[in-house]
């Protein structure tokens, strides 16, 4: 049978594939970002915030405070990378989000998975700065790459989870003109490369209303996708990932404790009790998480790290977090 053996979580930020240099050039971004919700879930101007938090951030703006924020998250990535190699999985369980990169609104599946054997990632072609020069590097978004996939074990998984209850969307091939997207080609970057194992793309519709999983059914979800590789034939050793989050656009740190310390604590019901009206926007990706706890239900965390970037005034930035499994 098909056995998950471990699990971790990581943000895909571009912070983590820009260095603080470039930092400034993401926040100017968030001036004209529509999707800045703040503590409660109420979407707010750039200008709002910024007044709110009056100098609140002042002391962690400064290239020093970023740069020692820069190498922590990257220690946390190269630990993760250690444990991969350590682990060695036959195939790994990316659990991401699709942001319009294989999707649109005319087909927006609460969650898919791809069955291909093969895949590629999309190109992110908006390279008018340096910042997301970087971005497309790390999130092998700057040329077509391609990873192997497993079609056998992703069948399986369908199957069990439609067995179980979960209707599940169905790809045996990406959309024509279309490639996965960052959350699946950033922690192919860091964490499997040169030699990739096969992948299999779990897309949880975290972004888009109104077909978002709930936080309760994502830790339900979790649990259905470890029962389903167990009941496999295929003899594989599966790592499963969360790809992304914690929250942003702006900076929740509240909230993130609040999913962090749930995991620590093995707490399903706390996870399952996430209000979804803090989800929204970047930190609708902390369902990914919550997914991945619940295929780990009862493991007990390695370790963690968790590093509050605040690239703005305003508390525009992400919590970043890195967590391994036992």
């Amino acid at each position: 049978m098909a056995e998950i053996v471990y699990g971790a979580g990581t943000s895909h930020s571009p912070l983590l594939a820009a260095p603080p240099r470039l930092w400034a050039e993401r926040a100017d971004q968030d001036r004209s970002n529509p999707g800045l919700y703040d503590h409660t879930g109420v979407v707010r101007h750039y200008d709002e915030l910024a007044a709110a938090a009056g100098d609140r951030f002042a002391d962690r703006l400064s290239m020093a405070a970023w740069e020692r924020d820069w190498a922590r998250c990257e220690a946390a990535l190269d630990r993760l990378r250690a444990d991969f190699a350590r682990v060695a999985p036959d195939v790994v369980l990316v659990i991401g989000d699709d942001q319009r990169e294989l999707f649109t609104a005319s087909n927006q599946p609460a969650m898919a998975i791809s069955a291909a054997d093969e895949m590629s990632t999309g190109l992110l072609d908006d390279h008018d700065s340096e910042f997301l020069k970087e971005a497309a590097q790390s999130y092998l978004m700057d040329a077509e790459f391609s990873f192997k996939g497993h079609t056998e074990l992703a069948t399986d998984l369908v199957r069990g989870l439609t067995e179980q209850g979960i209707d599940i969307g169905w790809m045996a091939s990406a959309p024509p003109g279309t490639g996965f997207g960052h959350a699946y080609g950033f922690p192919i970057y860091r964490f499997l490369t040169p030699d990739p194992v096969p992948v299999i793309p779990f897309m949880l519709n975290t972004y888009y209303p109104p077909n978002q999983p709930t936080p309760r059914r994502c830790f339900e979800l979790g649990r259905a996708l470890r029962a389903a590789a167990a009941a496999s034939p295929v003899q594989a050793r599966i790592a499963i990932l969360a790809s992304g989050g914690l929250s942003h656009f702006v900076v929740d740190e509240a909230l993130d404790h609040r999913v962090l310390d749930a995991i620590t604590n093995k707490d399903a019901e706390a996870l399952c009790q996430l209000p979804a009206a803090l989800l929204n926007s970047g930190s609708s990706e902390i369902r990914n998480w919550v997914t991945a706890a619940g295929a780990m239900e009862g493991r007990a965390v390695d370790w963690l790290e968790y590093v509050p970037i605040v690239r703005s005034p305003a508390g525009t930035g992400c919590g970043m977090g890195f967590l391994s499994w036992l």
